[in-house]
């Protein structure tokens, strides 16, 4: 079976939609004989995982559909997977929809299209809500869960215990600058003997580190897998997006924040109450959390426990029953 994935990357929208779509990638891979192709329009990255399909880029100025349809001309895949970032939408993406379905193409949409959904197969919502007119809808089914995570975790989780490493996770893109002004504030905060392992993203500038005797800080550049720094954490500090349900994955005791606006709050409001992660109101709030945190191993094993367990079904087993049914 031929497999066509289609997503975004960059400096202005981050890694989230290629990590997830390397994750979908994985899961498929595994559970059936296929082959993928990656279509990304955004900011050339060389990503290691990356490496292991066939793949091209595109500029953010190119013609996304004309460029799917040009590869239509050599191979029409069975299966289609799009990951979009919702601002870069092709005027025509209706249009083209229809005419994949018209080439018996199975169409995929990964948290969004939303819009499109009589366009579509299945739309998977890797996310534990979504708005009950979409469910309710007569269009494409949907599945959503703590058990729909595409997650990109390829180790086993451990059994927390308390130390002094601290993972900073700013996002691939770092497009609100908290490597400029975070690692200060953790200075400022966290105890002596700290060892801050920050990971700095492929489309993210430099963080600005103050020298200090007290704090180590290590600068991870763009690393190929997040999955031996997250179990080497005692403790982590993210912004909330893909790699945060990693974290929970592997039971690692988390501060979680949006630092963009309130578009985050039903999320982060919802997580709070699953007490599977502290959720701050901002980088300042959060570290006063982070704090309180590493100062209470009752509260951060208990938020490990809770975390794991919830996480526990996030395997891709959800994707691959719904590709059963759709592929029969």
């Amino acid at each position: 079976m031929n497999v066509l994935i289609v997503c975004h990357a960059g400096s202005r929208v981050g890694l989230g939609h290629l990590t997830r779509s390397l994750a979908v990638a994985r899961i498929v891979q595994q559970a059936f004989d296929v082959s993928i192709r990656f279509l990304i329009q955004g900011d050339p990255i060389a990503h290691p995982e990356l490496q292991q399909f066939e793949h091209s880029f595109l500029s953010i100025g190119e013609d996304l559909t004309k460029m799917i349809e040009r590869q239509l001309d050599t191979s029409v895949p069975q299966l289609i997977i799009f990951d979009l970032f919702p601002e870069w939408l092709p005027i025509d993406l209706a249009k083209l929809l229809k005419n994949l379905r018209a080439k018996a193409c199975k169409i995929i949409a990964v948290d969004g299209l939303l819009s499109h959904q009589d366009h579509l197969d299945l739309i998977v919502m890797p996310s534990f809500r979504c708005p009950p007119e979409v469910v309710e809808s007569q269009g494409a089914p949907v599945i959503y869960g703590w058990d729909c995570f595409l997650l990109n975790a390829k180790a086993y989780p451990r059994l927390w215990c308390r130390g002094s490493h601290v993972l900073v996770l700013s996002g691939g893109a770092d497009v609100t600058g908290l490597g400029q002004r975070l690692p200060r504030l953790l200075l400022n905060t966290l105890p002596d003997n700290t060892q801050v392992n920050w990971v700095t993203g492929p489309y993210a500038k430099q963080p600005d580190f103050p020298e200090s005797s007290t704090v180590m800080f290590n600068n991870h550049q763009a690393p190929s897998s997040l999955d031996e720094l997250m179990l080497d954490a005692h403790y982590a500090v993210t912004v909330y997006g893909v790699s945060f349900f990693e974290l929970l994955y592997y039971g690692i005791p988390t501060v979680v924040f949006s630092p963009y606006g309130n578009k985050d709050d039903d999320e982060l409001g919802l997580i709070a109450k699953e007490n599977v992660a502290l959720v701050a109101r901002d980088e300042l709030d959060a570290l006063e959390k982070l704090r309180n945190l590493m100062a209470d191993d009752e509260m951060a094993s208990a938020l490990s426990i809770a975390a794991q367990n919830k996480m526990a079904a996030a395997n891709g087993g959800r994707l691959v029953q719904a590709l059963n049914e759709l592929l029969v």
